[in-house]
């Protein structure tokens, strides 16, 4: 038993050593498809999760409530969505996917959501219920995937992620160390290092690894910093390239 413990303690210090020695937590990025703020962005909805609140009065502050009391036709909708993703982008891809929550509108209810303080309104409301996956290479980064589906069940969104004819299984021998290695060895001039994030490049229809610098000699108006992308499949094709940042103050 105090082996176990140990064992547990010493490995829990050794990924906080690891993390320390390269890249910290809160530099690790995700990213998503851009469909949030279109869909659903601050209306009066409910959102239904796994492990969610199981009460029965239904809070207004958009903390996830158990899915079990989610209405009928949003778990119905749910075993369409998930069919829909796999028939276009395949088995492999959704090894790696996760389903976080659905949300739910009630634009009848908006006075109710205001009345309790929550900051909602009806801009952004263009349909009832929002489904939201994240794509996942490990516990700690994704790409967050938005799917619309209106009160028939129809699927109004696009799949911004890649079909099984595209995709490409993510390279899982990578590590935050390995990473920062093989963009220093392309980009000498790259530290200190901004972020690493997860992103997808809706163009060539592949994931890849960010790996960005933080602004040097920060000054108003443009800045130019030296960024490298790795390919997520493939860590051995690499790009460098210059991003800008508009500094204001």
């Amino acid at each position: 038993m105090y082996r176990h413990l140990l064992f547990v303690s010493l490995l829990f210090f050794s990924t906080l050593t690891t993390f320390s020695q390269c890249i910290g937590r809160g530099k690790i990025d995700w990213s998503e498809d851009g469909l949030f703020f279109d869909y659903g962005y601050l209306t009066p909805s409910y959102s239904f999760a796994f492990k969610g609140d199981t009460s029965k009065k239904w809070n207004t502050q958009f903390e996830a409530i158990d899915i079990r009391q989610a209405p009928t036709n949003a778990l119905k909708f749910k075993v369409k969505v998930d069919k829909a993703i796999k028939e276009f982008a395949g088995s492999k891809f959704c090894q790696n996917l996760k389903f976080n929550e659905v949300s739910v509108c009630y634009p009848e209810r908006l006075k109710l959501f205001i009345d309790s303080g929550a900051q909602v309104s009806l801009k952004h409301f263009k349909t009832k219920y929002t489904y939201f996956y994240s794509f996942e290479p490990d516990s700690l980064t994704g790409y967050n995937i938005v799917v619309a589906v209106d009160r028939f069940g129809k699927i109004i969104t696009p799949f911004i992620f890649p079909s099984k004819r595209f995709y490409k299984p993510i390279d899982k021998s990578f590590t935050y160390c390995k990473l920062i290695q093989i963009a220093r060895k392309a980009q000498k001039n790259l530290d200190t290092i901004d972020k690493v994030a997860f992103e997808y490049d809706k163009e060539t229809k592949k994931f890849y690894w960010l790996i960005s610098q933080a602004l040097v000699n920060e000054h108003e108006g443009a800045n130019d910093v030296n960024v490298v992308y790795i390919d997520a499949a493939d860590l051995k094709k690499v790009r460098t390239a210059k991003s800008m940042v508009i500094v204001t103050y």
